[in-house]
């Protein structure tokens, strides 16, 4: 194992992967040399399998793949720079595509209007799928970068080196995620200024939640794993400040933990204790780039695809169908409707897939797999040995002393109602719908992620101790585990199994 979001096992590189619906596998299955190449990429990874929750790519694929990306970087031939422009392009028509989606009336629209809207939009949603997977390699690069430069202007057992290397990979500038969790903060202290009754709320209170919604409820649904953002989710958040101010925290402390400003104050001051010559100061830049990127990215693909459901939903009416139920059905699925009136699958075919399902990939084709015997056949073919241990090494992604709680393994979004506050947030991987279990959480521990990503940054936010890169957490860890975080030193130790 190397300590990377993509580790290496046998001829195989792996990724935790979490349970997308079906529907969003099909999108995301293609990275395919002509997509690549739209992001001026000459490897593709066209192969790939999908099982418990683990990505399998062929490590002959992956390794190129990976070592075209870092060429570019190491020769620093100016590719990059073109294609952090090239991409927040893109980042920024998508998260409008998603306002455009999310203002039609598909009531109004016949099927086959329906289809040629989506086909076009998921076409376009494919082109961006190669983008999405640099960000693994380019995590892991830059974070390299900086911890190896840094070195060079002071040692590793330097109590400020750990911050130095999370503030210096920061996002160069506030994502709406980051800006989300800002605003709520600031209405909360309102609220409580006001004196407001959070169980009989004024008009005025209302109105403000609901604009925050509009604005906001996106961000919770994630790539259609979960519902949007709604009133209730709002309110139980703002209660759950309410709690945090109960046992001492500021109000003025939560506020400033949230904003750009602590980002600013907090690189002019690694910047005035390091003072970086200039090809150091580079990396920074590239760094942070990388990091605003990454996590814009995100949001423009929420919101795209927030602003494409108001589509699913109808199709489901149309047919009949069960609407939580649109998002795992297969893009040839839904198409086929549309255009042949063909019927979805039956309420037995959807039981099975809820329950589990598997996914070969090979060239660029999916198949989607729900039989039973051959998913153990994948399984037994496709399996990580996980060996018993009761510690478990990650990096620091956002710094705290030693905490301990109960663990909650959260595979899904559908579980994060499971984390009460005092535990312990174990994932494969977060994302922006599980910011309300974040904010309970007394420290996260996920199996991937740089310290760009979405886990390290939000807890850094939070102010949440957070330890990222630990491979295995979710499968060494069980629910209800105590734990013990080492947050200085990324280690995580099982005290006593559940």
């Amino acid at each position: 194992y190397m300590s990377s979001a993509v580790a290496h096992f046998g001829e195989w590189r792996i990724k935790p992967s979490g349970r997308l619906p079906i529907f969003i596998r099909y999108i995301n299955n293609a990275f395919i040399l002509e997509h690549a190449e739209k992001s001026d990429l000459h490897s593709a990874l066209p192969n790939r399998v999908y099982v418990n929750h683990m990505v399998y790519w062929p490590a002959t694929e992956y390794n190129k793949f990976e070592a075209e990306l870092v060429g570019h970087l190491e020769t620093n031939d100016g590719w990059y720079e073109k294609y952090v422009i090239s991409e927040l392009v893109r980042a920024e028509y998508f998260y409008k595509r998603g306002l455009e989606l999310r203002a039609t009336d598909w009531s109004k629209k016949t099927n086959q209007e329906i289809y040629d809207i989506l086909s076009k939009h998921i076409a376009e949603y494919r082109i961006l799928i190669p983008a999405w997977y640099c960000q693994y390699p380019m995590d892991e690069y830059f974070e390299d970068k900086i911890e190896t430069k840094l070195l060079e202007y002071l040692p590793n057992d330097n109590p400020y080196y750990r911050k130095l290397v999370l503030i210096l990979t920061d996002p160069k500038e506030m994502t709406e995620v980051s800006e989300e969790r800002w605003k709520l903060v600031q209405m909360a202290r309102d609220f409580f200024e006001a004196n407001e009754d959070l169980d009989n709320l004024s008009v005025k209170a209302k109105n403000r939640i609901n604009e925050h919604l509009d604005k906001f409820a996106y961000i919770n649904r994630g790539l259609a794993t979960s519902k949007p953002y709604n009133f209730e989710d709002m309110l139980n958040r703002i209660k759950e400040m309410k709690k945090q101010v109960a046992e001492g925290k500021k109000m003025a402390n939560l506020i400033y933990e949230a904003s750009a400003q602590k980002v600013a104050d907090e690189y002019k001051w690694a910047i005035e204790k390091i003072k970086p010559k200039a090809d150091f100061l580079h990396s920074i830049n590239l760094a942070r780039d990388h990091s605003y990127l990454r996590n814009r990215r995100v949001e423009a693909f929420f919101n795209a695809d927030y602003g494409a459901s108001f589509a699913y939903s109808e199709v489901a009416k149309r047919a009949n169908f069960n609407e939580d139920y649109i998002m795992e059905i297969s893009l040839f699925e839904m198409f086929d409707f549309l255009t042949k009136n063909k019927p979805l699958p039956s309420a037995e075919e959807m039981k099975v897939r809820m329950g589990d399902y598997a996914m070969t990939v090979k060239d660029g084709v999916t198949t989607l797999i729900t039989d039973k015997q051959q998913m153990n056949e994948l399984a037994e073919k496709y399996s990580v040995t996980v060996n018993k241990v009761d510690e478990i090494q990650g990096k620091m992604a956002c710094l705290g002393g030693i905490i301990r709680g109960r663990a909650k393994i959260v595979l899904d979004k559908s579980e994060i109602g499971k984390v009460e506050r005092g535990d312990i947030l174990v994932a494969q991987f977060t994302t922006p719908d599980y910011v309300p279990a974040m904010e309970k959480a007394v420290a996260i521990v996920a199996d991937q992620g740089g310290l760009s990503s979405h886990a390290a940054i939000v807890s850094r936010e939070l102010g949440v101790p957070c330890v990222i890169a630990t491979m295995n957490g979710t499968r060494v860890i069980h629910d209800g585990d105590l734990l013990e975080i080492d947050a200085q030193k990324g280690l995580v130790k099982i005290l006593k199994r559940a």
